[in-house]
């Protein structure tokens, strides 16, 4: 691979996000729930989990849940209302980034799904 200049890159991430339509409102609402996808999201990806933290926006409103894993974080935030989450998942390592995306939306019931990848280079 060849950076912009023209050095050589070496990949040292790889990025999978993107947008969930459609998805189960009651999920997206479920505290406990989205902290248990999270967890096996970062089992599934093969990351090692570090921390879980979590924040709720008002009563009925939509949540973030921040994952921490050695290989970098996994990221939810949703918006129960429209039955719409963001995802992000960025790893390095032997890890599988895309699997572990891919067993969120499932989990989150996403009916349609934009996902976006993108290597994280190091240009020499």
């Amino acid at each position: 691979m060849r950076g912009v200049a023209g050095g050589e890159a070496v990949v040292v991430g790889r990025h999978v996000y993107g947008n969930l339509y459609d998805c189960n409102s009651e999920v997206l609402r479920d505290e406990g729930r989205l902290i248990q996808i999270v967890r096996n999201a970062a089992k599934i990806a093969n990351a090692t989990l570090v921390s879980v933290n979590t924040y709720k926006f008002g009563a009925n409103g939509g949540l973030t849940v921040f994952a921490i894993v050695a290989e970098s974080h996994i990221s939810v935030h949703t918006w129960p209302e429209h039955a719409f989450a963001t995802v992000d998942v960025y790893t390095c390592g032997n890890t599988d980034p895309e699997a572990a995306f891919n067993y969120i939306a499932k989990e989150l019931g996403a009916q349609r799904v934009e996902v976006f990848r993108g290597d994280r280079s190091l240009r020499r």
